[in-house]
């Protein structure tokens, strides 16, 4: 018997259809989601006892309310604190996965401890008289920076370093009626979230950017100037040049500019938003106390920016990256290195960021492993003292950055979260808040021990008001003199957000959505003759790095947006100019 093409076609059709109809394909996909979801290095899902745990967020400044969702020991959902009265019950969506941090693939998970220890022991030896050991915290006024600074007091030439802030001035959304932002995403990451939210309809937003940020987006009213002309439309509002010369630099019009003078002057009072631009305003900046510290601690060395130090001083550096804060561009930090083999040990928990300049990198407990105070945010106008209590346990070889730097030292150190908090309790001001019940005491009412079980689970302490407005004043800062070198580069560099290190989950969101500049890539203009994911190089005066390309109508011909990571930080500045080039 002959069998034909057609035959054979309507067997093998048949016998699909057939197959539908048995439990094969069907048993086939329920093994395979159920092999897919036990590959290796996948969590198993905890069983236990479903219970709510309290804490604070520690992965920026805001420091807000956390309440998690945990099953036995191991935290399944965060979410905020309702009725707080920081945070308001709010909770951004790095805080929402800061529980998946702990599974960060690129995780530090050892380094070399005593042979960091050793060197830096021997470089403390080896320092001449005009030499120094220096910390850098780039999150300074937390309880751990008191202990870098009372280590390097011990030191007869040690020396503390941190970015230029002030930690007793806070900006009062609540009084402000109208809000000046110069390129700060007022809405977009930038204070407490929460508070930001509860005080947004009291003011006018006006924003004042070169690209439309997602905080320009959302500003009741968008200036677009062109990158780097900040500072020429500052000095035009504080009277220092006319509007028609901010007019020719800027590219908005003389009475664009004219109109938002006069409103600024009617829609009071103002807040401005962005130290290198404008300096404040009409009672909206105030003046808070400092969260108070053990009278001993006080004779710690001062703190210091990183221009105080001479060029190639520093024998031996320390650097605290365990928690996100201000980013010094690292060619400013190696000028500051003695030329023959300087000591740079780094606390990391990956290996971006400094620890790509380290000669050693030793590992960290990340949130919500480890205990560690918040010191209060921008938008905080009053003092405040909360924990970052630990809901699962660091893993084996984690170094604790401050008793590692006071060891070197020879500083002997205890529990110094709970001494600041004996500090706290003994001024008796200002209340306590326990997250579990919502309700707010008297500090003066609550014993030692019970203020610190509280801390520990969640609390937080808020100090009495004290607020002193600052002067009203309107004053601007003179524009930075370019490189004449920077004419051979076409593109004016925009800086975006920067991003805090995240979860894996935020990691994989990132790179593959367009809903953030992922980290390692550039936006250009379609126009640019680029195409979309090109791999190209980056160059600045200061050095060259290969990035990838993103394209996007809502960046202006002749600007780049450069994504907030390390390596492109290093390499420039706002307003800086560069050039991208296809690989």
């Amino acid at each position: 018997m002959k069998t034909n093409r057609r035959e054979i076609l309507m067997f093998a059709g048949g016998s699909a259809v057939g197959v539908l109809f048995t439990p094969a394909p069907w048993r086939l996909i329920t093994d395979t989601a159920l092999w897919s979801e036990n590959w290796p290095g996948i969590p198993a899902p905890a069983r236990g006892e479903i219970r709510a745990r309290f804490t604070n967020c520690s992965l920026c400044t805001a420091g807000c309310a956390v309440r998690a969702r945990c099953v036995g020991d191991q935290p399944v959902q965060l979410s905020g604190v309702a009725g707080h009265p920081l945070s308001h019950g709010a909770l951004c969506p790095f805080g929402i996965v800061g529980h998946h941090l702990p599974y960060l693939p690129a995780r530090v998970k050892e380094g070399p401890v005593k042979e960091a220890a050793a060197a830096v022991a021997d470089g403390i030896a080896k320092c001449g008289p005009a030499e120094y050991v220096a910390m850098l915290d780039p999150r300074p006024a937390r309880t751990a920076s008191w202990t870098y600074r009372r280590a390097m007091g011990a030191l007869k030439n040690g020396r503390y370093v941190a970015p230029s802030s002030d930690a007793s001035v806070a900006v009062d959304l609540s009084k402000a009626g109208t809000v000046l932002s110069f390129g700060v995403p007022v809405v977009d990451g930038w204070g407490t979230p929460g508070n930001v939210n509860a005080a947004r309809a009291g003011f006018r937003l006006i924003q004042v950017d070169a690209v439309e940020s997602r905080t320009a987006s959302m500003a009741d009213r968008w200036l677009r100037v062109r990158p780097g002309s900040e500072d020429a439309l500052a000095q035009a509002l504080a009277g220092q040049i006319s509007h028609a010369a901010a007019a020719d630099v800027t590219g908005l019009t003389v009475p664009e500019i004219a109109a938002l003078a006069q409103a600024l002057e009617q829609n009071g009072p103002l807040l401005v938003l962005g130290s290198s631009r404008l300096a404040s305003t009409a009672g909206t900046v105030v003046a808070r106390r400092e969260t108070p510290v053990p009278e001993e601690w006080k004779k710690a060395a001062p703190a210091g920016d990183l221009a105080s130090l001479p060029d190639r001083s520093v024998r031996v550096l320390l650097i605290d990256e365990s928690a996100p804060g201000g980013y010094l561009p690292w060619n400013a930090i190696e000028k500051k290195l003695v030329a023959d083999n300087p000591v740079v040990v780094v606390f990391a928990c990956s290996r971006e960021g400094y620890a790509r300049h380290a000669n050693y990198v030793l590992p960290v407990g990340v949130y919500p492993e480890v205990a560690g105070d918040i010191p209060p945010a921008i938008d905080s106008v009053v003092a405040s003292f909360r924990i970052a209590a630990p809901l699962v346990s660091a893993p084996a070889g984690m170094v604790r950055p401050e008793a590692f730097v006071a060891a070197a030292a020879g500083l002997a150190i205890g529990d110094t979260l709970r001494e600041r908090a004996d500090a706290i309790r003994k001024t008796g001001r200002g209340t306590l808040f326990t997250y579990a019940d919502a309700k707010s005491q008297a500090l003066k009412d609550v014993s030692a021990d019970n203020f610190w079980k509280a801390l520990n689970a969640g609390g937080c302490w808020i100090d009495e008001p004290d607020i002193k407005p600052s002067a009203a004043r309107l004053t601007a800062v003179a524009s930075e003199t370019r490189p004449a070198e920077e004419s051979e580069l076409p593109l004016a560099v925009v800086l975006t957000h920067e991003l805090i290190p995240g979860s894996p989950l935020l990691s994989k969101v990132y790179r593959e959505s367009n809903l953030r500049l992922a980290p390692g890539r550039v936006a250009l203009n379609p126009s640019c003759g680029l195409d979309e994911d090109a791999q190209a190089v980056f160059e600045t005066l200061l050095g060259k790095c290969r990035v990838g390309v993103t394209l996007d109508a809502a960046i202006p011909p002749g600007v780049v947006q450069v994504s907030g990571s390390p390596a492109l930080m290093d390499l420039c500045a706002a307003g800086a100019r560069a050039k991208v080039v296809r690989v």
